[in-house]
């Protein structure tokens, strides 16, 4: 599989391998390998957002059950968090696994 960068190269060269090079395509090509590191960089932001959300999810339920965070208390409040971080990790597993069944029973059946 080509990279972003790939596709890009191999589409200026292929446009100034041509008799008359367009320079408007050039810059077409360019703004869609733009557009395509943009929509990363929000689906990162996004993502980077959700695992802080359940870091705070389990951090907040954890202080509800055991109060203020102590030294003495930090190894199950430590076990509490990994636990709650763990639990969506699998859920998110399990339709990921739920979703393919169902794609590939359609083309099955």
């Amino acid at each position: 599989m080509a990279t972003r960068e790939g596709v890009l190269m191999l589409n200026i060269k292929c446009e100034l391998a041509s008799p008359k090079p367009n320079p408007d395509k050039i810059l077409a090509h360019i703004k869609q390998y733009e557009k395509k590191n943009l929509e990363t960089i929000e689906k990162l932001r996004r993502e980077k957002k959700i695992e802080t959300n359940k870091i705070k999810g389990a951090l907040k339920s954890t202080i509800h059950a055991h109060g203020p965070i102590t030294m003495v208390l930090i190894g199950s409040a430590t076990k509490r968090i990994y636990g709650s971080l763990l639990a969506d990790s699998n859920t998110a597993k399990e339709n990921f696994i739920n979703r393919l069944k169902k794609f590939f029973t359609k083309w099955i059946n």
